[in-house]
């Protein structure tokens, strides 16, 4: 990855402020709601660090480690996700056992927070 150097630095309140702006085109579909978070997670990497953010493997995950990353129980976690309030699937391997995959779970979060910064802004 290249880094920026010296004062060609993204300012932070430039990078909220670009965030905020595409925000209001997800409703219209012009961006959609992961595109948003992808950009989100980068520009905000960039101002801080000066690079781009970390790309994250995909990784078939536990429950208890899907309930970790959302900072849940798993028993919590395993009644969210019987009420039908997350958005990615679980996934069979054989007969029994389940998995999650990490992607899905960390867009579901930055969507999230997108979502929460675009309410708390109105």
């Amino acid at each position: 990855m290249e880094q920026i150097q010296g004062t060609d630095r993204l300012r932070l309140q430039t990078a909220h402020l670009t965030c905020r702006l595409l925000a209001q085109l997800v409703g219209s579909g012009v961006v959609t709601a992961s595109e948003l978070a992808i950009i989100s997670r980068n520009l905000k990497s960039l101002a801080k660090t000066g690079e781009l953010a970390p790309q994250v493997l995909p990784k078939l995950i536990t429950t208890e480690e899907a309930a970790q990353m959302l900072a849940i129980s798993a028993s919590q976690f395993r009644a969210l996700e019987k009420e039908g309030n997350f958005p990615f699937r679980r996934r069979m391997i054989g007969g029994k056992t389940v998995r999650y995959l990490n992607t899905e779970i960390i867009e579901y979060m930055q969507v999230g927070a997108i979502a929460q910064n675009s309410e708390a802004e109105k």
